[in-house]
Formats: structure tokens, C-alpha cells, sequence
């Protein structure tokens, strides 16, 4: 999952830009919040109740709304998936600092530099978890210790090759140095969520079948 980390950062800041200026010309227009729309305000919530917050902080929100991600990605399909640079949206960032040391957590989706099969087909580290023939969860630690929680989605894109759901599939990881009390099945349902909204940003022509929950056997 390491690959798909990259984004392109003057994007980010475009579109952080955009926002406040349309919030502060308008305060009756409420901006599209990637936070919101890939967590939902039941996300949020669990965020905000398990984080490790100082006293008294609040959580910095960031990232790009559905809109720019959808562009984004048929912009990085439309120049045919290439290994170099693969990056994915940063959709959300909810971050706070404690003592000088950043907590967090993101959620990025973009293609993946992966095949949808890799776990049969390489020696890629983790667990893999089957949720059926379109999604699989892959849990991960990267090379500081910190838990990576993947999605792979097949994800047919208008005007790619046929066999691309397979080969570049909708790809999304979520990393969280910010809460604690929670499980792998906690993140798991907010990595499905955020699937399902970007599937459907994207419209998959296949429709893959994103469900609500993980399956029993994570915990």
C-alpha cells in the first residue's frame, strides 16, 4: 500500500484554498468536506471520541472533497495507470499535536500499483481478508510500526482496458496514530464507508458490492 501514499500537494492546497475563500465570502455555502462525505458524521464521531487529544485541543480537518478525487483518479488512469508516480487522493486528515508530536488519521484512495489477485501472487506482507469477489481487506504495518488498514475494490473505469478493475484496482488505506480503544473491525467499517462513497464518486461500471460491515471474523 505504500505506493498509492503519494498526492499531489499543490492540488491539496489548491483546493484547502478554494474552501476558505468560498467560506468566508459566503457562510451560507457549506463546502464539500471529504471528511464528511467519505466518514460521515458517525465517522467523525467515533473519531473525535477515541482520539488522544491534549486538553482543551481541537482536530485540524483536511484534505480533498469526492469531486477532486474522482478527477484526480481518471486523471492518473487516463495516462494509463503508469508505475511512476502512483499516488491517491488524501480524502481526509484529521490531525492534532501533542508535545510537538503530530497524531492522525488519514484515509487516501487512488489506483492501486497492485493487482487486485497480488496476495497469490507475491509475497506482499499482512492479512488479507475475502469480502467477495469485488472488495478484499488488507491489514498491514508499515516500517515504523504503524497500522495500515487497505481496501482493494475492482473498479472498472469507461474507456480503460478490459482487464483493468483487475490489474489497477480501486485501491484505499487508512492510518491512524490518533485514537485508541478501537479494533480492526472499527476501522475496517469506516474503510468500507469510505469505499462506497468513492465507488460510487467514481461510477464503477461494474458496480461492485461494497457491503456496510466487515466480515465476523475480523475483530
Amino acid at each position: 500500500m505504500k505506493r498509492i501514499s503519494g498526492i499531489s500537494f499543490v492540488l491539496v492546497a489548491l483546493a484547502l484554498t478554494a474552501t476558505s475563500c468560498t467560506a468566508d465570502d459566503d457562510a451560507s455555502i457549506s463546502p464539500a468536506d471529504g471528511c464528511e462525505e467519505t466518514l460521515g458524521d458517525s465517522g467523525i464521531k467515533w473519531v473525535e471520541s477515541h482520539a488522544d487529544l491534549p486538553g482543551g485541543s481541537d482536530l485540524d480537518r483536511g484534505g480533498v472533497d469526492l469531486k477532486e478525487a474522482r478527477a484526480q483518479h481518471y486523471q492518473q488512469m487516463e495516462s494509463g495507470g503508469s508505475d511512476e508516480p502512483h499516488w491517491s487522493s488524501e480524502l481526509c486528515t484529521l490531525t492534532t499535536f501533542d508535545a510537538g508530536k503530530k497524531k492522525e488519521l488519514k484515509v487516501e484512495f487512488g489506483p492501486s500499483s497492485l493487482p487486485f489477485d497480488f496476495h497469490t501472487e507475491s509475497t506482499q506482507k499482512g492479512i488479507v481478508t475475502p469480502v467477495n469477489s469485488d472488495v478484499k481487506l488488507h491489514q498491514v504495518e508499515d516500517a515504523k510500526g504503524v497500522a495500515q488498514y487497505g481496501v482493494y475494490v475492482k473498479c472498472k473505469i469507461p474507456g480503460t482496458s478490459p482487464r483493468q478493475e483487475t490489474e489497477t484496482p480501486l485501491a484505499g488505506v487508512m492510518t491512524d496514530t490518533l485514537t485508541s480503544g478501537t479494533s480492526v473491525r472499527d476501522h475496517m467499517k469506516y474503510v468500507l464507508r469510505s469505499a462506497r462513497a468513492m465507488a460510487d464518486a467514481l461510477d464503477c461500471q461494474n458496480e461492485p458490492t461494497i457491503p456496510a460491515d466487515p466480515p465476523d471474523s475480523l475483530r
